[in-house]
């Protein structure tokens, strides 16, 4: 049976690339000390770090680079991270070229999580992911 690895906080990060990219090594050290197979890891890291990246462009509107909070929990049967702005959302605007890189995180995160949900308020906007693991036993 899997060794549970119980939570990984992290509040109060300034949403900067220099510390977003600690933060993802981080979680990424902590979803494999949790037991989770690389592959899952990554896909786990990727979706989280994206929305990571979608605090620092988009929540704060300009107005400084604000704050981030992510939390992950590992359960037996799944991993959940639950990343909180404390901004405004926006609206996402497509990026009508056909080949362009922007204008597709939130279809990323729905894509590499089993569950994306995304909930938005006056007091900012929380994204939560969810991924089932298998059971080892």
């Amino acid at each position: 049976m899997r060794e549970p690895a119980g939570s990984f906080r992290c509040h109060g990060v300034e949403a900067v690339p220099e510390a977003l990219r600690k933060l993802r090594h981080d979680l990424m050290a902590w979803v494999r000390a949790a037991g989770v197979d690389e592959a899952r890891a990554h896909d786990i890291v990727l979706a989280a770090y994206e929305a990571l990246a979608n605090v620092a462009d988009h929540a704060y509107d300009g107005a400084g680079s604000g704050l981030v909070d992510l939390d992950a929990a590992a359960y037996e049967d799944r991993v959940e991270v639950v990343i909180t702005d404390h901004g405004r959302w926006r609206t996402p605007v497509v990026d009508p070229r056909p080949v362009s890189p922007r204008g597709r995180g939130l279809l990323l995160l729905r894509a590499s999580a089993d569950r994306a949900d995304i909930s938005a308020g006056e007091s900012g906007t929380v994204v939560t992911l969810t991924w089932d693991l298998d059971p080892v036993g």
